[in-house]
């Protein structure tokens, strides 16, 4: 068995699951993973936001004119600094954000317990092994650039 392919096979089972999960709540995953991004980020930018998503900045204007439009995001941008929007989650938008969250959560969290995996462990254990790569990958990246 693979590692790297059964954790990408996961991942792809897991945003489709989502996609359908976030379906009757009128959101996708990207507009999901926005709104938590904004919540944790208030004020941040488009560009900003573009990076987080991994979308370009043209995909997450339409994210964001989506989630402005159904008042879950507010542009808190000052007058006169240009067309840079700096976005803040509403509390309609934390709502929806925090029942989202519990219905995403509790779906894996009941997929894990019933093949006798404690979610919190696996999480850790998942956290570690992310921690694991993005300091291997750093060292690749510094270890590159030094003559």
């Amino acid at each position: 068995m693979d590692l790297a392919y059964e954790l990408h096979d996961l991942v792809r089972t897991l945003d489709r699951e989502a996609e359908r999960i976030l379906r009757p709540e009128g959101l996708s995953y990207h507009r999901y993973v926005a709104l938590i991004v904004i919540a944790e980020h208030p004020g941040v930018t488009g560009r900003q936001l573009s990076g987080a998503l991994g979308v370009t900045e043209a995909a997450v204007s339409g994210i964001v004119r989506a989630l402005i439009r159904d008042g879950s995001v507010d542009n808190v941008a000052e007058a006169g600094t240009g067309n840079v929007r700096h976005l803040r989650i509403t509390a309609q938008g934390e709502t929806l954000r925090q029942r989202c969250a519990t219905l995403l959560g509790s779906s894996l969290d009941n997929n894990a317990r019933a093949i006798q995996i404690d979610p919190a462990a696996l999480a850790r254990t998942i956290r570690s092994l992310h921690d694991e790569l993005r300091s291997t990958h750093r060292s690749t990246d510094s270890e590159k650039r030094e003559p």
